[in-house]
């Protein structure tokens, strides 16, 4: 099934179109708009990302630091055949040439190119890899021509370097490392690298000849799509200081008739070359690579396979399933790169972005909750460094309530809500009390204001606080009254438009053109829903279709299922880890008796109300819900 977004002509959606495949990965097989999935590689635990369009151009970044150009093409992949003098690339650009078979795959954290020319046959998979400051590319090649074929395979770097850098080659560890002369004068941080940083670009194959500089790649009056540098065979650089500096490695590879070849290539920064070689000769072989590449995939399926969904709609699966929780995590990182002002209505992505992930990445939840209670003060504002203040609104703080309730109802672990926090202007407290007063403050704004415009977020919070602290359970009671009455108001409020990206996931996906989703959804995006970000965008919808659509919640308590199927649904599947225990959930519609009321049947035994029970033996349990 091909995904194209359709309705209205004014959503402006710059989206390629493409299907779901296997592991919901998202294929694209036309160039000129960016994926609407995947299209930042990045990985937990690292600072490093890739942005990668399906014709090849993109930018690296590392700490919110531009590697290479993002304003112009700034990476290639060349293959040449060493017979013919032919020569293409992996992605469409720079050269343009058609291939007879093209298509780009994207997973979480990494994507593939895949291109048929000249009877070669390549495949090239970029991947951030997790707790490392590069990124790892493996090639793949196969002759699928009548004769044998010795091909030149080349790839082509700029790095965004506003002064002279020195590059050397270390033949005996195949890897080219980069960076300023030491002693070099001062340049502004924010034109180029660092003066403590080390750029390295390494290969598992021994490299034929390297070019350090443009000129002497690209060759007079010439572009990136006739270089000199691949078309003369016999071109090289020698060690030294250049203006300007690129990184290119060539390495030669002999295929006999339908044989194949694979090869891997490292870039990224280090603090210093020693760490740049150990980063280097850890990745030295294909095999490593390869491991790699692997590990930054199980890496974030185990961190999205907290829930998981099989239903007759593939793109809800495929959102639950893999999307919204990485790209709610991805966005936090291309909004932490971006060069702008910390927005006060974005503050909390910090948190936001970790929510979806909660049960299996506990151990980043937690010192990014402590880290961010720290940056409070009394008033309510939030200093990320030492350097700078911003107010930030009731509703953001909101989410060290959200995300401490959270992590304690995952992982059972109440011991966080006694840590001492010191405050940027007070005393230092318990977590717990901190929280206790952002819900006060919040209150406080509601009784104030009757157009606070976020009561249902707020019910929800204290709803979900009172489990842990009965003090508040009578401040549930009362908003959960103020948000039926909202809910059921004809005319609440001025019709809200649904934030850019989630108007493109409604056009592709019948669910959340569901007048109740679309509800839930406003509800929760708030009253600010017209200018929020990525993050709270898709961090809401995702809270909406779990919590809300399917209505699996998690409480201190345990499990909660409130199940509210979308009306073209008969049946679906779920399967929930918590805390070690597995839960396969089968849902089905009473067709029969349509008036009836909902009954969950746990291990064959009939339960009262809608809480799970807990076992804590790690084993898998069979629930039946039969929804009313």
């Amino acid at each position: 099934m091909i995904i194209r977004p359709h309705g209205a002509t004014d959503q402006h959606v710059p989206y390629a179109a493409g299907r779901f495949t296997k592991r919901d990965a998202f294929a694209v097989n036309q160039i000129g708009a960016a994926s609407p999935f995947g299209g930042l590689l990045c990985s937990v635990g690292s600072d490093y990302s890739v942005e990668l369009l399906p014709d090849g151009s993109g930018c690296s970044r590392f700490g919110g630091r531009e590697l290479t150009h993002s304003s112009r093409l700034s990476k290639a992949w060349y293959i040449r055949d060493k017979v013919s003098g032919e020569y293409w690339t992996c992605f469409f650009s720079p050269t343009g040439k058609r291939s007879n078979e093209y298509e780009v795959v994207y997973e979480p954290g990494q994507a593939s190119v895949f291109s048929l020319k000249n009877k070669i046959a390549s495949t090239l998979t970029i991947a951030t890899v997790p707790g490392l400051p590069c990124e790892v590319w493996r090639i793949s090649l196969e002759n699928r021509s009548a004769t044998p074929r010795v091909l030149e395979f080349t790839t082509y770097i700029e790095p965004r370097a506003a002064a002279t850098m020195e590059a050397v080659f270390r033949r005996s560890d195949n890897v080219l490392l980069m960076r300023r002369p030491l002693g070099a004068p001062e340049i502004i941080p924010d034109e180029a690298l660092a003066d403590d940083l080390v750029l390295f670009h390494s290969c598992t194959l021994s490299a034929a000849r390297y070019c350090i500089e443009k000129s002497d790649f690209t060759g007079d009056r010439r572009s990136l799509a006739t270089p000199a540098y691949i078309e003369d065979c016999e071109k090289t650089s020698e060690d030294g200081c250049v203006r300007d500096l690129v990184a290119a490695l060539t390495v030669e590879v002999e295929l006999p008739v339908e044989g194949e070849a694979e090869f891997g290539f490292t870039f990224g920064v280090a603090p210093n070359p020693e760490s740049a070689l150990r980063i280097t000769q850890a990745l030295s072989k294909p095999d490593a690579v390869r491991d790699a590449i692997e590990v930054s995939r199980k890496c974030w399926q185990e961190l999205s396979n907290t829930v998981q969904v099989q239903s007759s709609d593939r793109v809800f699966d495929a959102l639950v399933n893999t999307w919204l929780p990485y790209e709610v995590y991805a966005s936090w990182i291309r909004q932490r790169n971006a060069p702008a002002n910390l927005d006060p209505a974005q503050v909390a992505d910090i948190l936001r972005c970790l929510h979806p992930i909660t049960g299996a990445a506990a151990h980043i939840v937690r010192p990014a909750l402590l880290s961010f209670a720290a940056g409070l003060s009394l008033l309510g504002s939030y200093s990320p460094d030492d350097k700078s203040i911003v107010s930030i609104p009731p509703t953001e703080l909101l989410w060290l309530v959200i995300s401490a309730g959270r992590y304690v109802a995952e992982t059972g672990d109440s011991s966080i809500l006694a840590e001492s926090i010191a405050l940027k202007d007070g005393p230092a407290m318990p977590l717990q009390e901190h929280c206790e007063r952002v819900l006060r403050m919040a209150l406080n704004a509601k009784s104030t204001d009757s157009n606070f415009g976020d009561d249902r977020l707020l019910a929800e919070t204290i709803r979900m606080w009172s489990l842990i602290r009965q003090d508040f359970a009578e401040h549930a009671k009362m908003l959960e009254t103020l948000q039926r009455r909202n809910l059921t108001r004809e005319d609440r409020l001025e019709k809200r438009m649904l934030p850019r990206r989630l108007k493109y996931l409604q056009s592709i996906t019948p669910v959340m053109a569901d007048k109740a989703v679309l509800d839930d959804l406003s509800d929760h995006l708030g009253s600010g829903s017209n200018t929020i970000g990525d993050v709270s965008a898709l961090n809401s919808l995702y809270s909406v279709l779990v919590e809300w659509t399917l209505g699996l919640s998690v409480t201190s308590e345990g499990l909660v299922l409130d199940p509210r199927l979308p009306d073209s649904w008969i049946e679906c599947e779920m399967y929930r880890q918590f805390r070690g225990d597995k839960y396969k959930i089968l849902l089905k519609r009473n067709t029969v008796e349509p008036g009836c009321r909902s009954s969950i049947v746990v291990d064959g035994e009939p339960m009262l109300g809608n809480m799970l029970p807990f076992f804590g033996d790690g084993e898998q349990h069979i629930v039946e819900v039969t929804v009313g």
